[in-house]
């Protein structure tokens, strides 16, 4: 895609003081956008709202004082029956002060933000706002946890193509360790976690303060969905929150290991990428568990299947051909150095919805008969399929 110049900016964060948390409007794209999001296929339209809670049990463990509570924010897709096309919302809201905020920044992380001043005006599919399709019965639910330094607005493209297939799609900011702009804490991005550090024992430790961190970041989340669906009109008894999914990319698979390990809520588990963190890599998981990746060198395969044949219940390891690390995420639609040659990057994040769909069909909604177990539909570019 080539350079793109001349944008206009129209950002407005209008705060709602509430209850159970602070509402942020997602503001409307311009009516003569950069870019504009692949259309979904989808039998639904979809709608967004965002919100950021405050976790006031937790101190943000992010900041060098250790001072301040954790705070949350969120991106809701969902299925809805509006079709006022002319009201699309704005792809990433605190792009403007990312911007800004990247001046301080090293020169690596600078330059990964500024790459992202071409999606200042970028148009999405989803209308802000909108009320959510009335359900035969409640939507289920998947949150979503991004990996490290990337925001939980890119992977759009895969959230509005699951939510049009009639699912409550939660992406969640993590405070220092995904990228983000929070309207109390400001700007954010990840810190450096010790996850890397040659001392074997301190990385090991690391990893399990980070997972915990993070899974305590999704159980908070659920927590305030469910006061959500009690206060707010939009989703009143429109959203099923006791069979909940989760899903992960890279980074995000620490999350979804041990989110599934240590809340029952979770009922279904999908790591984009990734294998999960070391403690839930001994003990595996009881919940069906799904791992979607690329190509891995042999020694790396071996060690997810030594996790997956831990689970308790039915995994699988789906290798699409063709992908790379970013196959599900935005990136590859704008950063052409992300893709892998003759590859169109909107197939790729069709076949990763469609597959995290149905393996969240299967066993959040049971779309199969009691005594069978869930396959991937043959319509795909497998390179391998394996269930455990």
């Amino acid at each position: 895609m080539s350079r793109l110049a001349n944008w206009t900016v129209f950002l407005l964060l209008v705060l709602t003081d509430a209850l159970w948390g602070d509402e942020i409007q997602v503001p409307i794209a311009p009516d003569n956008p950069a870019f504009v999001f692949p259309a979904v296929d989808g039998p639904f339209s979809i709608g967004v709202r965002s919100f950021s809670w405050v976790d006031e049990d937790r101190s943000e463990t992010g900041l060098p004082d250790g001072k301040g509570h954790r705070e949350i924010s969120v991106q809701i897709w969902y299925p809805t029956t509006s079709n006022n096309k002319d009201q699309r919302a704005l792809y990433t809201p605190g792009l403007k002060e990312m911007l800004a905020a990247s001046a301080a920044l090293s020169k690596s992380d600078r330059n990964f933000v500024m790459a992202h001043k071409p999606l200042l005006d970028t148009a999405t599919s989803s209308l802000p706002g909108a009320d959510i399709a009335p359900p035969q019965s409640a939507w289920p639910v998947i949150l979503f946890s991004p990996g490290g330094n990337v925001s939980r607005h890119w992977q759009t493209a895969l959230a509005e193509r699951i939510a049009s297939r009639g699912f409550v799609f939660v992406s969640i900011s993590h405070p220092f360790s995904t990228i983000d702009v929070a309207p109390r804490s400001g700007f954010s991005m990840s810190i450096d976690w010790g996850l890397d550090v040659d001392d074997e024992v301190a990385a090991a430790m690391a990893d399990d303060r980070l997972a915990k961190i993070l899974a305590d970041d999704a159980a908070f989340v659920l927590e305030q969905l469910r006061e959500l669906a009690e206060r707010d009109s939009t989703f009143v008894g429109t959203m099923e929150l006791h069979n909940v999914g989760i899903a992960g990319h890279s980074r995000g698979g620490k999350t979804v290991g041990r989110a599934c390990s240590s809340y029952p809520a979770f009922k279904a588990c999908a790591v984009i990428d990734n294998i999960g963190p070391a403690r839930e890599r001994n003990t595996g998981i009881e919940q069906p568990f799904l791992t979607l990746r690329s190509s891995w060198p042999e020694e790396r395969v071996a060690e997810l299947h030594d996790y997956l044949g831990r689970t308790g219940s039915v995994s699988y390891d789906v290798e699409l051909a063709g992908s790379n690390h970013f196959t599900c995420t935005d990136l590859p639609l704008f950063m052409p150095d992300l893709r892998l040659a003759g590859t169109d990057p909107v197939d790729g994040i069709d076949t990763c919805a469609s597959i995290l769909a149905e393996f969240f069909d299967a066993y959040l909604r049971r779309r199969i008969p009691a005594d069978q177990e869930w396959m991937p539909s043959d319509q795909f570019n497998y390179a391998s399929v394996k269930r455990f």
